[in-house]
């Protein structure tokens, strides 16, 4: 592959300030000559690979973990360090937030090396901090700032979910014209449909993410210290809260697309209860003018009846209709259907 390997490499130094790192002073050396260091590489580079593999001194099992093709979020720890597994919401352009990209991790004592796929962008911005002198001073307090940073942007795409909820729920709240909802609901399924998926897609993720905090905060690091792990509560709580949202989410999605769907049926039937209305009032006058219009000699009303001839006949036969039409109104009424 021509992908290049390092995307980020930083070493901390003494007293909150630290540099970058080319891949010509990381890919020559042994990971323990870095000091404290986080490297941010690319996964599907053969070079990241091969470093990875031969250099790197992380737990072969780990090493085979941090390079699966697939991957769900996890906590495992080993003897020298531990691989972290997390999922971010996916921000780039063209791309569905729920599709979600991996981020994967090995932690220890001396530093971070995090590979990724795709790009995730609070990775950049908290390089920049750092550039900035702003940003975290050890590899303990970046890792937190990971979770914390991936927990909030996930927040920032729950929040807009909830709006579109909110704003699709009013709809069908305040709509009552049948045809309104005939013509804009199978609109309105599919933004509840493409909710329902996002938020099923989501919480495959976010379930064992948080199992995976967690197992990382109850673990007992010596590079987190009480200050970090209480951040590391934080964004426990704040992924639970999540979850819930979630689910929140998924249920009102069903609950509104089911009432979207019985209001499509209610305008249906309303409009096949108008028809067959209709149907039944001209059927008696449909039959009556058809009778009337017969070309038969000597027909009721007609000049040449024998019966009751009239040259007013059309005038009385038209009264005739009216009054019948009056008379099905008034049964109509009596029935209640109308």
């Amino acid at each position: 592959m021509s992908t290049d390997p390092l995307i980020h490499a930083w070493r901390f130094e003494a007293q909150g300030a630290g540099r970058g790192l080319a891949w010509s002073e990381v890919g020559a050396t042994n990971i323990f000559s870095l000091g404290h260091f986080w490297l941010h590489l690319h996964h599907r580079s053969e070079m990241a690979i091969d470093w990875i593999k031969s250099r790197s001194a992380i737990d072969e099992c780990a090493v085979k973990a941090l390079l699966a093709h697939e991957t769900r979020p996890r906590y495992t720890r080993f003897q020298d360090g531990a691989v972290l597994m997390l999922r971010s919401v996916n921000e780039n352009s063209g791309n569905d937030y729920h599709d979600m990209v991996a981020l994967r991790m090995w932690v220890d004592d001396i530093g971070i090396v995090s590979l990724r796929g795709r790009p995730i962008a609070f990775i950049d911005e908290i390089r920049r901090t750092m550039e900035h002198g702003s940003g975290p001073q050890s590899p303990g307090e970046l890792l937190v700032a990971f979770l914390e940073q991936l927990t909030a942007r996930i927040g920032t795409i729950l929040e807009r979910m909830d709006d579109q909820l909110e704003d699709l729920e009013e709809y069908t709240l305040t709509q009552h014209e049948p045809y309104e909802t005939r013509r804009d609901g199978p609109k309105i399924r599919q933004q509840l449909g493409d909710l329902r998926v996002a938020a099923v897609a989501m919480r495959r993720y976010l379930a064992p993410q948080k199992e995976a905090i967690a197992r990382l905060m109850a673990d007992d690091l010596p590079w987190v210290g009480e200050s970090l792990k209480s951040r590391l509560v934080e964004v426990v709580n704040e992924t639970i809260r999540q979850l819930e949202d979630l689910d929140e989410i998924r249920d009102t999605a069903g609950i509104i697309q089911d009432s979207v769907a019985n209001a499509i049926s209610e305008g249906l039937n309303d409009l096949l209860f108008k028809l067959t209305m209709m149907s039944a009032f001209f059927m008696p006058l449909s039959f009556m003018v058809g009778w009337f219009g017969s070309n038969v000699s000597g027909l009721f009303l007609n000049a040449d009846s024998a019966w009751f001839p009239s040259q007013q006949g059309f005038a009385m036969e038209g009264l005739l209709l009216v009054i019948v039409g009056l008379i099905e109104v008034w049964i109509f009424k009596r029935l209640r259907w109308l």
